[in-house]
């Protein structure tokens, strides 16, 4: 009697606990942390998960981390509409920063679970920080069974399952008395692969170059969009141009024929003229390397560079010049030889003038000289008398 009294006792002290730690609220067992749950304590870490669909979900679920049990799952409220799940998760735990929450089974008939994984593909990266939030971008709930179910019912009932018998009974009609047909059909499809299969280099480098021209035309899309949208108004302008452009054609095509009938006549002389002119440019071509020279030479005429650093000690000189721009200085010397210089001198062209090929000298044009008014007698015819004959002095004779 004394035991049952102590034990009463014990339930009565207990629940007084329990209703003093919740606040004065319960919301049934599971509400409470069930002894064995993983990752419960003061040195847990908590995290909040929002799930738009929890399924079958319970407080004290397990979480899991790579297929092992690391917690287990807290309070469980509702907030704008979605699941509001506390995490509990034990210290020493690495939760990836990049970790998704799935809500799943265990099995097929098993409890549910949270999972805390990195996205499918990627490695975990980083540890998430204790307090912090998964979104409801990065969560997610896996088909239940009876979704599953459902499911495979309407594929079996209602969906194109039961036709496969009908699809079966029409192919093997089609292919009846067609078997060699559909055989060298197979054996050119096995030569079509193959040689794809020997141009599949050739092909992905065709693809990746396709890939970066689509990338340098979407880089240049603007550019694109305002060339498309002036293309209208400039084709207007050609069709209204239409008659004038075919004129112009027809014409180029008469002055072709034309310059076609002048080279073919005067390709002889064409000809002449370049050989006659290829000494010149051999002698241009010879004096090539000295051309340069003075070309180099004449802007800084008479005070070159070398003259320069061998007569001047400075960096700058005096200098008195005396510029005699005087008719008869210029007659003399720069215009010495030209009509300026000597008034009715003949322009005689030289080769490679433009009138050289037309010059003619006019004999009628040239001047008259008049007929002198004394004239110089004829000298009169003086007889030369030889000399004797005798013997030929030499040298040296007179000294003996």
């Amino acid at each position: 009697m004394t035991g049952t009294r102590s034990l009463r006792r014990a339930v009565a002290t207990l629940c007084c606990s329990v209703f003093v730690a919740t606040g004065c609220s319960f919301d049934g067992v599971n509400s409470l942390p069930l002894p064995g749950t993983v990752g419960r304590g003061a040195d847990a870490a908590v995290y909040h998960v929002q799930i738009a669909n929890v399924g079958s979900l319970e407080p004290n679920s397990p979480v899991l981390l790579g297929d092992v049990v690391v917690g287990s799952v807290g309070r469980m409220k509702v907030s704008n509409w979605r699941a509001d799940i506390e995490v509990s998760v034990r210290p020493d735990v690495v939760v990836p920063a990049n970790a998704v929450a799935t809500v799943g089974q265990t099995s097929l008939l098993g409890s549910m679970h949270l999972a805390l994984d990195p996205p499918l593909g990627e490695a975990p990266r980083g540890r998430l920080e204790a307090g912090s939030s998964i979104g409801l971008a990065r969560s997610s709930t896996y088909p239940s069974t009876e979704q599953t179910l459902s499911s495979l019912s309407v594929v079996l009932n209602g969906g194109g399952l039961g036709q496969m018998g009908d699809i079966v009974r029409e192919f093997n009609a089609a292919l009846n008395g067609r078997e060699s047909q559909i055989r060298d059909l197979l054996v050119r499809l096995n030569d079509f692969v193959g040689m794809l299969d020997t141009q599949r280099d050739d092909i992905n480098a065709s693809i990746t170059a396709m890939d970066r021209m689509a990338g340098t035309f979407a880089a240049e899309r603007e550019v694109i969009t305002t060339a498309l949208q002036r293309i209208p108004p400039a084709l207007d302008v050609l069709v209204n141009e239409r008659p004038r452009i075919t004129e112009a054609l027809d014409r180029l095509g008469r002055f072709s024929d034309t310059a076609t009938g002048l080279i073919n006549d005067t390709k002889d002389d064409l000809v002449r003229n370049l050989a006659n002119l290829e000494p010149a440019l051999r002698a241009l071509a010879d004096v090539g390397p000295d051309l340069g020279t003075v070309l180099a030479y004449a802007p800084t005429f008479p005070y070159t560079q070398s003259f320069i650093d061998r007569a001047i000690r400075g960096d700058y000189m005096n200098q008195f010049i005396v510029f005699d721009f005087t008719i008869p200085r210029l007659k003399r010397g720069l215009f010495l030889g030209t009509r300026w210089g000597q008034e009715g001198a003949p322009m005689v062209p030289a080769p490679g003038d433009p009138w050289y090929l037309t010059y003619t000298l006019d004999p009628l044009n040239a001047p008259i000289t008049p007929v002198p008014t004394e004239v110089a007698d004829i000298p009169p015819l003086v007889e030369t008398v030889e000399p004797a004959p005798g013997p030929t002095p030499h040298l040296g004779e007179g000294a003996n």
